[in-house]
C-alpha cells in the first residue's frame, strides 16, 4: 500500500519526536559471529533464516545534527581485553558517553582498532578544525573532529558538520551529532570544541573512496555567552569560512559486509498483529524492520498505532565483555510499518541479541523481547 508525502512526513515527524534526544576483521569474523548466533538459535527451534541482501530503499528521515566533540584517536593492534575500553587519547570524549547514542559503538570499534587516524586540519583566520579520526561500515561513518578559535572568540556550537561525495557531488545522509566544550581545571574552555558525527552510506551504490569534510564553525566573542538563557543576538553570532578536509576512506572498512536476518517473530501492538520481519546487522549499524502482518489492517490509522504505541526501543547484547544497551538514533515510518536504526557491537562477536521495547501506559504497559540472535 502506498502513502502520500504528507502521510510519511506525518510519520518522521512523530518517530522524530519520540527520540527526545589496525587489524583487519575481513567480513567473516561478522557474518562468522552471525552465523553462530543462528545456528545456536535454530538447536533452540528458533527459525531463522540468513541472506546477504541490498539496500531496501526504506523511508528514512536524517536527524538534525547537534553538534559535537573529541581529541586524538588510538589506534590499537588487538582488541583490549574485558572491562572498561581504554579510549586513549579520546578519553575527553568519554565525558559524553552516557549520553551519546553512538557511545557502545565506539567502545567496540576503538576495543577492535576499528579506527582510521586522519588528523588532518583545515583553518582560516580565527577559526581552526581537526578531521581526528573515522570508522565505516558499508551503511554509516561515524567521525570525531576538535574545533578551535582564537583568544578572544567563544565557541558558539558548530553550524554544520557534513561529509561530501566528490565522485557523486552530494553530501551523505546526516545522522546526526553531539559535542561539547573541552574541561579545563573543571570549568568549560569555549575556545575548544570536540565533536562526534556522523552519515549513512547506501550500500546499492559504489563504496565511496575519497570524501571532503566541511565544516562551519559559529562563535561570539568572549564574555557574549554569559547570557545566553535570556536568547541570542544574532548579530553577536560570527561564523567561519567553509572549512574542508579531503580525505581517503579505508578501504578495510567496505569488507565489512551487512549480515541480514529474517526472524518473522509474531507480536501485537495496540490490537495490531505485526512482525519483525527484517533485521540487518554490520559492525556500526543494526537496523529493525516491523511490519504490519496481515495486508488487510495495512491502513493509515493502524500504522499511526503501531507507529507511537512502542517506545524505549533498544538492542540488548551480550558479549564476553559484559552486556550492553544500545539505543536508537534514527526511526522513520514505511509504508507498512516502521524502521529503526541502532548503534552496534557486532565486532564484540555478541552471544544473543535481542529487540526490547514497551508498550502499552501505567497498569497496562508490558515489555516486549525479540530474540535476534539466537
Amino acid at each position: 500500500m502506498n502513502s502520500s508525502r504528507e502521510e510519511q512526513a506525518m510519520l518522521t515527524d512523530a518517530m522524530r519526536m519520540r527520540e527526545e534526544v589496525r587489524v583487519d576483521c575481513g567480513g567473516n569474523e561478522v557474518r562468522g559471529a552471525v552465523q553462530a548466533g543462528i545456528e545456536r538459535g535454530r538447536r533452540r527451534s528458533w527459525q531463522g533464516r540468513l541472506t546477504k541482501g541490498s539496500f531496501l530503499g526504506l523511508a528514512a528521515a536524517a536527524v538534525a545534527a547537534i553538534i559535537l566533540f573529541l581529541i586524538p584517536v588510538i589506534h590499537d593492534t588487538a582488541p583490549q581485553p574485558a572491562g572498561e575500553v581504554n579510549w586513549g587519547g579520546l578519553e575527553m570524549f568519554k565525558r559524553l558517553h552516557e549520553f551519546d547514542l553512538e557511545a557502545p559503538t565506539l567502545d567496540t570499534a576503538i576495543r577492535h582498532g576499528y579506527i582510521q587516524e586522519i588528523n588532518q586540519s583545515a583553518a582560516s583566520g580565527d577559526y581552526r578544525i581537526t578531521l581526528n579520526a573515522v570508522t565505516a561500515d558499508e551503511n554509516k561513518i561515524i567521525f570525531l573532529y576538535t574545533a578551535n578559535v582564537a583568544e578572544g572568540q567563544e565557541i558558539y556550537g558548530i553550524s554544520s558538520a557534513r561529509i561530501k561525495n566528490p565522485a557523486t557531488g552530494y553530501d551523505l545522509e546526516n545522522g546526526g551529532g553531539i559535542g561539547a566544550h573541552a574541561k579545563n581545571n573543571g570549568h568549560d574552555d569555549k575556545r575548544i570544541f570536540y565533536g562526534r558525527g556522523a552519515v549513512y552510506l547506501d550500500r546499492s551504490k559504489p563504496f565511496p573512496e575519497q570524501l571532503e569534510a566541511d565544516f562551519q564553525i559559529a562563535s561570539m566573542d568572549k564574555g557574549k555567552m554569559k547570557d545566553l538563557a535570556k536568547g541570542v543576538n544574532v548579530a553577536d553570532v560570527h561564523y567561519s569560512p567553509r572549512l574542508k578536509i579531503s580525505f581517503k576512506l579505508d578501504p578495510k572498512f567496505k569488507l565489512q559486509q551487512t549480515v541480514i536476518v529474517q526472524p518473522g517473530e509474531d507480536f501485537m501492538l495496540e490490537g495490531v498483529q505485526v512482525m519483525l520481519e527484517q533485521v540487518e546487522l554490520s559492525p556500526l549499524m543494526i537496523r529493525t524492520v516491523v511490519k504490519i502482518k496481515n495486508e488487510s489492517e495495512v491502513t493509515w490509522e493502524n500504522r499511526q498505532k503501531i507507529f507511537g504505541a512502542a517506545y524505549g526501543e533498544k538492542i540488548q547484547s551480550i558479549t564476553k565483555y559484559g552486556d550492553s544497551e544500545i539505543g536508537s538514533s534514527l526511526g522513520s515510518g514505511t509504508h507498512e510499518g516502521f524502521v529503526q536504526n541502532f548503534g552496534s557491537n557486532l565486532l564484540d562477536k555478541p552471544k544473543s541479541i535481542h529487540l526490547m521495547m514497551k508498550t502499552g501506559t501505567g497498569k497496562n504497559t508490558r515489555e516486549i523481547n525479540l530474540p535476534i540472535l539466537p
